[in-house]
């Protein structure tokens, strides 16, 4: 079965811009259009509304669309599942593993998990696409990642299926040799943190700002990055106290770092494993997330 009509279909739907899905897709405006009516005349019904002269979103689909396009995610997930099924088959699992995610949150998966996973099965390979969660949603939707990792909060689940879940915490990492050097860890308090000089970073700031526990203001921020990874780093030095995300599995690779979680910032913090609405994974993603699962 030839489905490449109902897949350029769903990504037009999912990008809302004929032009800017056709640049995706790697065909021209009007091959994209000639695919959409000729849909159109196979199920004698319009699917689209398309508004012009609109900068943006210029796609509407009717009710009709709206069933189409629902019906079309579901046929092609069922090949592609069917696909994957068959060539399970085989059980020697190879091909190329393809991630999407912010730089905070790969450091830890090239540290941890994709080692191992790669001793278990060496015939896989790797991409791993870093960036904001505009870069993660593209890469998902151009293709060329098949698993996204985000805050659970930025998704958007009229375009993406959430496949795992993982708690975070707000922790603080600093030298025990710098800081509170004769203190038990487990005694330091929020309190205590507050009196030090602190490295943020933007997930951090978020979170703190989200539960209204403190004001940003009254912290003695000395730094605040874009990644955990470099408020790591400025911790690392001994000059700052990181205050960072991490999920409790993770770790600091670093000497001499200690960590304690912050229970006051605890909630309903998490990040999400997704892939693009209506796809199946392929055999080396679905064994990925089952070997991740096995960690966590």
């Amino acid at each position: 079965m030839d489905t490449s009509y109902y897949r350029n279909f769903i990504t037009l739907v999912q990008i809302g811009n004929m032009t800017q899905a056709a640049e995706v897709l790697h065909i021209t405006q009007p091959a994209l259009s000639k695919q959409l009516k000729y849909l159109e005349a196979e199920f004698g019904a319009q699917l689209i509304n398309i508004k012009r002269g609109q900068r943006g979103t210029n796609l509407q689909l009717t009710e009709a669309g709206k069933i189409f396009y629902a019906k079309a995610q579901q046929l092609c997930s069922i090949e592609e599942s069917t696909y994957n099924a068959v060539n399970q088959l085989n059980s020697r699992i190879e091909g190329t593993l393809r991630i999407a995610t912010s730089a905070s949150r790969s450091t830890p998966m090239v540290q941890q998990y994709l080692p191992a996973f790669g001793m278990k099965y060496p015939s896989v390979r790797f991409e791993i696409y870093e960036g904001l969660m505009t870069n993660v949603v593209n890469q998902l939707i151009k293709g060329s990642a098949e698993i996204g990792i985000a805050n659970i909060q930025m998704v958007d689940t009229d375009k993406f299926d959430i496949i795992l879940t993982q708690e975070e915490h707000l922790y603080a990492v600093f030298r025990e040799d710098v800081f509170w050097t004769e203190q038990d860890h487990s005694t330091i308090t929020w309190d205590d943190i507050k009196q030090c000089p602190i490295t943020l970073s933007g997930g951090s700031v978020r979170m703190i700002i989200q539960t209204s526990l403190t004001d940003l203001d009254q912290l003695d921020t000395q730094s605040i990055t874009t990644t955990k990874s470099s408020a790591i780093e400025w911790a690392s030095s001994g000059r700052t106290i990181a205050v960072v995300p991490m999920d409790e599995k993770e770790l600091v690779n670093h000497r001499k770092m200690a960590r304690i979680k912050l229970p006051e910032f605890s909630g309903d913090f998490k990040k999400a494993f997704i892939i693009l609405k209506g796809h199946a994974l392929s055999p080396v993603a679905q064994q990925f997330i089952d070997f991740y699962k096995g960690y966590i």
